[in-house]
């Protein structure tokens, strides 16, 4: 899928790229007696990056089309990274309507929903890895 000639997939996937690891950050300064601005930052970083997450996971299950029948060796590298990257989304979609019941009255999170939010992000950085191999070693989604 493109719009405007470019990858749809390859421009959505920078924003939960950049901002589930900005709500671990955020829920870190807050647990460390920060303000309640920073657990609401995080919130709001979250629910973000899950918007645009599944947005991503969308345009990333078309994609996957063209790679079946073109690259036919790279089916399991972009299956991998497809699942890792679901399973980051949907940990993290899970994580907000948790948070959600509590509305506008976010406190810090606990250790454990840290140490949950840490391992998704060392997932999605996998999962990014194997996107970026991909890209640049595999030439998926690219144009000769």
């Amino acid at each position: 899928m493109k719009i405007f000639g470019h990858p749809i997939h390859v421009i959505l996937i920078h924003f939960p790229s950049a901002l589930f690891p900005m709500d671990l950050v955020c829920s870190v300064l807050a647990w460390n007696h920060g303000p309640q601005s920073l657990a609401d930052a995080a919130f709001y970083a979250s629910a973000g990056g899950i918007v645009l997450g599944w947005l991503a996971a969308i345009a990333g299950a078309f994609d996957l089309i063209p790679v079946v029948k073109n690259k036919p060796t790279s089916v399991n590298k972009a299956l991998i990274h497809g699942s890792l990257n679901t399973v980051v989304v949907l940990g993290f979609t899970v994580l907000v309507f948790i948070s959600y019941k509590h509305y506008p009255h976010l406190g810090p999170d606990s250790t454990a929903r840290l140490m949950v939010k840490a391992v998704l992000v060392s997932i999605l950085l996998v999962g990014n890895f194997l996107g970026g191999s991909l890209i640049l070693k595999d030439k998926v989604a690219v144009e000769n």
